[in-house]
């Protein structure tokens, strides 16, 4: 029963552990959403501001040059047409300045959420026992005045980085030294 307690304890700190790790990253990603979404605003907003700009300066060319195409003196119609001409030209050079250089269709391209590795290895967390002993491979192994070499092989599924080697030199008495 101790050992349960102790073993229900430790699931539960190591599982609280692991979602405060997803609430931050949580908290970290979604600000920077925000920040995207207020960065492309910006950009939006300021091309929408140069777009009303030149179309109040297109509409005020417009009627002016429908108040010329009403004037009947043929030698000051010709006067101001060239100069509204000249204006309208340039007014169209520079509105081919304001197309959008936000792709609308894919607006966060630079961002995007997999978590698909992390959903699989949440999915795999299990309770594990301890791997099985390695075989002593006795025909590898060697012994001399202060060294020895050990050869094993592990046959388990687990990733196994190091064992503990214990031994014991027998001195010829009724006592070990281990």
């Amino acid at each position: 029963q101790v050992n349960t307690a102790m073993h229900e304890a430790k699931l539960m700190e190591e599982c609280d552990e692991l979602m405060d790790i997803i609430r931050q990253r949580k908290q970290v990603i979604a600000v920077k959403i925000k920040e995207t979404k207020v960065m492309k605003l910006r950009k939006l907003a300021q091309q929408v501001a140069n777009c009303r700009q030149c179309l109040e300066r297109s509409t005020v060319l417009i009627n002016q040059a429908e108040h010329i195409l009403k004037e009947n003196d043929h030698a000051r119609f010709l006067q101001t047409a060239r100069n509204v001409a000249e204006r309208v030209a340039m007014a169209t050079a520079s509105s081919q300045v304001l197309i959008p250089d936000i792709n609308f269709n894919d607006a966060f391209e630079n961002f995007a959420l997999d978590f698909s590795r992390e959903k699989k290895l949440l999915e795999g967390l299990d309770y594990l026992t301890a791997p099985n002993p390695p075989s002593i491979r006795e025909e590898l192994c060697t012994a001399s005045h202060d060294t020895i070499t050990v050869h094993w092989i592990s046959e388990d599924e687990f990733s196994v980085s190091s064992y503990e080697l214990q031994y014991t030199i027998f001195t010829g008495q009724a006592n070990f030294i281990s």
